[in-house]
């Protein structure tokens, strides 16, 4: 008898200790990383050749992320005329990251140098593929990409020999 008023006693404690407000559940965040854009810009230039500044831009569309580990990853890669269309390429810059605030964005960089002449008429040119990684193989993310469609961006090499 004596440990059932104990047990009434320790349940009128925990339902008076509830309130509506401990049950309810913060709405599910729309978390959207997408690739902005893939630019090309000349920083020097010679007689032959110049550096080009490869940079890929992701923007956050949808609400702020914050992850205590980093969660996200973003590539740059460089695709050489005849890569295997499944084949991302040859890795050139990645950039990782826990946290982007609502309309923010994160930017990629990477120096080139690039002689028009390899490529004359855009001919073999390499293209350039901008990739974002959601991490949920380490452990159960617990936010989905709502849009995983504006997560790639390619853009063809020929366009850098437009600055020249």
């Amino acid at each position: 008898m004596k440990h059932s008023i104990y047990l009434l006693y320790i349940s009128i404690i925990l339902l008076l200790g509830c309130s509506k407000e401990d049950t309810e559940l913060e709405p599910a965040k729309q978390i959207d990383f997408a690739v902005e854009t893939i630019d090309f810009k000349l920083t020097s230039k010679n007689n032959t050749s110049g550096m080009v500044d490869i940079s890929g831009r992701i923007v956050n569309v949808g609400d702020s992320f914050f992850s205590e580990e980093t969660k996200q990853t973003f590539y740059l890669y460089e695709r050489p005329w005849g890569t295997a269309i499944n084949s991302n390429g040859n890795l050139i810059a990645k950039k990782e990251f826990s946290a982007l605030e609502a309309g923010k964005s994160i930017t990629i960089n990477f120096l080139k140098e690039w002689d028009p002449k390899m490529y004359s008429n855009g001919t073999f040119c390499p293209t350039y593929r901008l990739v974002i990684r959601h991490d949920t193989e380490i452990d159960v993310f617990p936010f989905q990409d709502s849009n995983p469609t504006n997560n790639m961006m390619e853009r063809f090499g020929s366009d850098i020999n437009l600055l020249f």
